[in-house]
């Protein structure tokens, strides 16, 4: 059986080494010259992903380890701390270790699908070619998904450097809350930091924070994307969407590189068993509940007044020792059921239920 795979991310990648395994074959197309670039993510990845994924080496991608965060709102602060809950990687690296072995066409581009004869005939700049099945990984302004599905979807634009900076957080990640999402501050090792945002103007956002925080060095590298928060089926007559071309992304955080890979696993799996649509089930019980509930809390935070978010922030930083104990990178929905387990945490609910109805 032929499966074409548009687009050679993480996700991509994951689902076609499982399925190359399995014996199909397998035929890549990737638009860009260079797996893994442009690199547009701040290579900030937690510890359950690496736990899940061993059968996989990334040892060579890996650059730092974090051991917790400093949030901030304006001044005021606190800090969660965690052995190891995530580590930086080189995307380059880390992307084309699990390209290896793995037959990739560069610097082709998909444009169209047509099904026909029981096949999918698929178009790229180059030729044209029949498959079996057909996944569209080819990420936020996938091409695969705006031909046949439906997406409730908004795209927030992030920029990033990586420069030289004189900071103390040699372990600790820095988050500073600044809505649509926040400003993260990411040490990479060797004096070298990884500082972006996401807003609606992100290059000028960003250059204004690093002017506030008296950072005046050249940028090594910038890089900026999009991060596609949003829900739609993924599935439809041997067509699959994947990664973040299925916005399997973190509502709260923008990380996609965990939920892409769990849903890559789902997809192989349910190909494997020659249960195709499986594959929108499996996702739902993986990753789908803690989307919806993410994109829920983050309506929610978008409405939130000042005053409110202030309130927020200072009941959050009063539970900090139930974070540094219950807390998840990568499950934001159950981070915020551990704080419910304190009764006080209802005096929050009037301050979200206002929100949430300026949201309808």
């Amino acid at each position: 059986m032929d499966i074409a795979v548009i687009g050679a991310g993480p996700a991509g990648l994951i689902a076609s080494k499982l399925l190359d395994r399995a014996g199909y074959k397998i035929n890549i197309i990737e638009e860009h010259k260079t797996i893994g670039k442009p690199v547009s993510c701040s290579g900030l990845i937690g510890k359950d992903f690496f736990d899940h994924f061993k059968q996989f080496d990334f040892e060579e991608s890996i650059k730092n380890r974090i051991d917790g965060a400093k949030i901030f709102l304006g001044t005021n602060s606190f800090e969660l701390k965690r052995k190891s809950v995530s580590f930086v990687v080189d995307r380059a690296i880390f992307d084309q270790s699990l390209s290896n072995g793995l037959e990739i066409s560069l610097e082709e581009r998909f444009q169209s699908f047509e099904r026909k004869n029981g096949t999918i005939s698929v178009k790229t700049n180059k030729r044209k070619f029949n498959t079996d099945l057909l996944i569209g990984s080819d990420g936020p302004s996938s091409r695969v998904r705006s031909q046949e599905f439906d997406y409730n979807m908004k795209h927030y634009k992030g920029y990033q450097v990586r420069i030289k900076a004189d900071l103390d957080s040699n372990n600790l990640v820095e988050v500073h809350i600044q809505r649509p999402f926040f400003t993260w501050i990411v040490p990479e090792g060797d004096g070298i930091f990884r500082i972006g945002t996401i807003s609606d103007s992100p290059k000028e956002s960003l250059y204004r924070f690093l002017e506030e925080r008296g950072i005046k060095n050249a940028p090594i590298e910038a890089q900026s994307g999009v991060i596609p928060i949003g829900k739609g089926i993924n599935y439809r007559d041997r067509v699959f969407l994947l990664g973040d071309a299925a916005c399997q992304v973190k509502p709260l955080s923008g990380g996609g590189v965990y939920y892409g890979a769990l849903a890559a696993e789902a997809l192989a799996n349910s190909i494997i068993s020659d249960r195709y649509s499986s594959y929108p089930r499996l996702c739902k019980q993986l990753i789908d509940k803690e989307i919806s509930r993410g994109l829920l809390l983050r309506k929610i935070y978008e409405k939130l007044s000042d005053d409110e978010l202030r309130a927020v922030f200072d009941f959050i930083k009063s539970k900090k020792h139930i974070l540094n104990k219950s807390g998840s990178f990568d499950e934001h929905y159950k981070t915020i059921v551990s704080l419910t387990k304190d009764p006080k945490t209802f005096f929050l609910l009037p301050i979200f239920f206002k929100a949430y109805l300026r949201t309808l």
